[in-house]
């Protein structure tokens, strides 16, 4: 496992929000060597949630609304526009078979943004959205 790509995006994702009802942090983890034939079981079983709660949205799409639907009048929101801009690049150009899983059923729902490295290591990075 590249520890070394852990720390870049830790760096990257530093002061980093995920805006919903309320702003929430990214975190990052190595998940270690999960087949991907196995990660929603191991996300339902990790979240103590039904396998039905578990979402996938389309990278493309949950970046594009972070990155794209932004004021730009706002610099702190045009700030954090630009580092998860940065960190999807660097997740596209080093992860393989990325997703992203939001855990459903409830007003906190666990986002977890999913990917491989070369070496079968899974990454996830975490966020939180609040909907009421």
């Amino acid at each position: 496992m590249n520890n070394n790509i852990l720390a870049i995006m830790t760096k990257l994702l530093l002061g980093a929000l995920y805006f919903t009802e309320t702003e929430s942090p990214f975190t990052v983890a190595d998940w270690g060597k999960i087949p991907p034939t196995e990660l929603l079981s191991k996300v339902a079983t990790h979240y103590h949630a039904d396998l039905a709660n578990l979402k996938e949205v389309q990278p493309t799409d949950f970046f594009d609304h972070l990155i794209s639907k932004v004021d730009p009048s706002d610099a702190p929101m045009v700030e954090n526009a630009k580092k998860i801009q940065t960190i999807y690049t660097l997740l596209e150009q080093n992860l393989s078979s990325l997703k992203v899983i939001r855990i459903e059923g409830a007003s906190r729902i666990p986002v977890l943004i999913t990917g491989y490295l070369p070496d079968g290591t899974c990454v996830v990075i975490e966020t939180l959205a609040v909907e009421t």
